[in-house]
């Protein structure tokens, strides 16, 4: 399963320490076991960043460094990873309206405080978990689809199908090893035949989730209590 990748960018060391420290302690609360599900990489200069900022999904950006300011580092990002979630630190903010020439996701007043982190972390990675993608095929086309479109994956005789809003993939391997490549925190095993997608559920009544698609599949008895539970965590977690 792909790590959320969180970066910190800020020209003093201790600070990156003390905003990391922050970082971790709201992920253990929010989301247990930080280190199997996010990954927290600190850089003291905005060019460390931008060597590896292809593979971040959420950054909290200080704006006032030499060489290279947070601003400018921003349009930078958004050029070469618009996915990323970029959240400003500044303790001046009459530079705030430069963070919307890339979409900045949030505006954080140095110095951070604890329950700000925590709404821009929550914020920001109920849009960023899920996007990871597995390989799938179609008419022996391969095609990469992120977990986030799955709406649900039935297993057959030696193979899966997985179900999006509009198409049906296959894969030739069973529930039990796709399962190793899901994030967890998003999808459940209802059903010997069924994994079902958290993010794209309307509703459940006793053994039966219904999807945004009007489609309905059964939740097995032993298992309709586990499902429950884990629905609120992803809800409190992730949803909406």
């Amino acid at each position: 399963m792909k790590k959320t990748v969180i970066g910190i960018c800020d020209d003093e060391l201790q600070i990156c320490k003390i905003i990391e420290k922050k970082i971790r302690t709201i992920l253990h609360k929010l989301y247990g076991d930080d280190d199997e599900y996010f990954d927290i990489r600190v850089y003291c200069s905005a060019k460390d960043l931008l060597e590896k900022i292809e593979n971040i999904d959420i950054v909290f950006l200080d704006v006032e460094m030499p060489e290279m300011d947070g601003m400018e580092a921003g349009k930078i990002i958004f050029e070469r990873n618009p996915e990323c979630r970029i959240i400003i630190a500044t303790s001046n903010e009459k530079r705030y309206s430069e963070a919307f020439r890339f979409y900045a996701h949030r505006y954080l007043n140095k110095p951070l405080q604890q329950e700000e982190i925590r709404e821009a972390i929550v914020s920001a990675v109920s849009r960023t978990v899920g996007n990871s993608t597995i390989e799938v095929y179609q008419n022996k086309i391969k095609y990469n689809i992120a977990q986030n479109e799955i709406y649900y994956i039935r297993s057959y005789n030696g193979y899966i199908q997985i179900y999006t809003a509009n198409d049906v993939f296959t894969k030739n391997m069973s529930l039990e090893q796709i399962e190793k490549e899901l994030d967890n925190r998003l999808f459940f095993r209802i059903h010997r035949q069924y994994i079902v997608g958290f993010k794209n559920i309307s509703g459940f009544f006793k053994n039966i989730v219904k999807l945004i698609n009007g489609e309905e599949l059964e939740i097995s008895r032993r298992n309709r209590i586990k499902f429950e539970r884990a629905y609120v965590e992803y809800d409190l977690s992730f949803g909406d």
